[in-house]
């Protein structure tokens, strides 16, 4: 196995890994919104934890990707960059949102949830969770590589200041603005574990920083340690924890075959898991079938196995898969 190999197995997982918390926390909350299943304490705590570092896990490895295999320092280069990352995000953000905003204005009445305009949805308050793709074009558009520490620092301070300004200032209320602001410091984070400034922890000490956040995500839930920031702490603890477990194991075995196969599918699953699931919940309602038990089972397999056979029979009939990997198609010149 080539070096390059090895330390890209560990981004591979991670964002496999974010992607099943993704479609897991939709999927419980769908349910838990239909009233399929009651209040749990459980399921609530889950949402409430994955939600301070799921998503970020996908901005880290979208900023280590992006300092690692791209060089964009002059305006040209990020001139090309941001017209290749338009269509790369565009094709698939527009696509999927359009099928969703249509799919939620179709069963609106069924949900008893009121759907937006088209227009608010796809550039005012975008969609879950396409506003991932909606926010990381936003956020190439402001990030040039770190092509020296000295700019690598410069870009680190200036996405903290806007950590701290959305913890502690007053929002702009505007979408794009308060989103970017929140998220953008995990995105620099990956650059700057792809310039090693970020020590990789062993594996045993990873347990017990993960394990320490576990603990501390049920003390916030249970309101026992409430302050400022604190989400933000633990998020930053669960995402170094994760990562550094998956670059410790991804460095010394070999990649599972069935779980490696899995990570080939995470952009599907990330972009189709709402898709599937929701007109599944919403067709055993019909039907009058209520049990949360089949109700769990039927959606579990669904959320994810029905992408993966969506994204095989897109590759059957080409071209649709170029609605969600466009860059297969249209090709641009490497930047690195």
């Amino acid at each position: 196995m080539s070096s390059k190999n090895i330390r890209d197995i560990w981004v591979d997982n991670v964002k496999a890994i974010a992607c099943i918390l993704v479609a897991l926390g939709h999927f419980f909350m769908s349910l838990n919104e239909a009233h399929i299943i009651e209040d749990n304490v459980f399921i609530d705590w889950f949402i409430t934890t994955i939600y301070m570092f799921h998503v970020q896990l996908f901005f880290i490895c979208s900023g280590y990707l992006y300092q690692k295999y791209s060089s964009v320092t002059t305006y040209k280069e990020w001139k090309n960059n941001i017209i290749k990352k338009f269509v790369a995000l565009g094709v698939p953000y527009f696509t999927f949102s359009t099928i969703t905003w249509m799919l939620k204005h179709l069963f609106s009445s069924v949900v008893n949830s009121k759907t937006d305009g088209f227009f608010h949805c796809l550039f005012i308050s975008p969609l879950s969770p396409y506003w991932y793709l909606f926010i990381l074009f936003i956020i190439f558009v402001i990030s040039f590589t770190g092509k020296t520490q000295k700019s690598l620092i410069i870009l680190f301070f200036a996405s903290l200041l806007c950590q701290i300004y959305s913890l502690f200032g007053k929002a702009f209320h505007i979408y794009a603005i308060d989103k970017t602001f929140i998220v953008w410091i995990w995105f620099v984070l990956g650059m700057l574990i792809a310039e090693k400034y970020v020590p990789i922890a062993k594996w045993k000490y990873c347990l017990v920083l993960f394990a320490l956040f576990i603990i501390g995500s049920v003390l916030v839930y249970r309101n026992v340690i409430v302050f400022t920031g604190v989400k933000f702490l633990l998020g930053l603890l669960a995402c170094y924890s994760i990562i550094c477990l998956n670059y410790s194991v991804s460095s010394n075995t070999e990649q599972n075959k069935y779980w490696e196969r899995f990570t080939q599918y995470t952009m599907p699953v990330f972009l189709m898991h709402t898709i599937f699931a929701a007109p599944i919940r919403i067709l055993l309602q019909k039907l009058g079938i209520t049990n949360s038990f089949i109700h769990f089972f039927v959606g579990i397999i669904v959320t994810f196995i029905g992408p993966i056979i969506a994204m095989n029979v897109m590759e059957i009939i080409k071209p649709l898969d170029f609605l969600i990997y466009p860059t297969r198609y249209i090709k641009f010149n490497r930047t690195r």
